[in-house]
């Protein structure tokens, strides 16, 4: 992913800024749109970044569960 790629351009929200929120604890939509303010402009990035989201806090919790795994 690049992490410098805008998700939100009224806001000049980032992909990077969306995963450092989820790896800072966010743990839903609501809180890190709450925490970045993004889609308050136009609007049209909200749905892109609901999807983004969700892939992210898939893919943390997966790396969470390997991490507890013993092999």
């Amino acid at each position: 992913m690049k992490r410098d790629k805008f998700a939100c351009n009224c806001k000049n929200i980032t992909y990077g800024m969306i995963e450092d929120a989820i790896k800072n604890g966010a743990s839903s939509y609501e809180e890190v749109e709450n925490q970045l303010r993004f889609g308050t402009g136009c609007g049209t990035c909200k749905e892109f970044i609901q999807y983004l989201i969700r892939d992210l806090l898939a893919e943390t919790t997966c790396d969470r569960l390997r991490r507890r795994r013993p092999y």
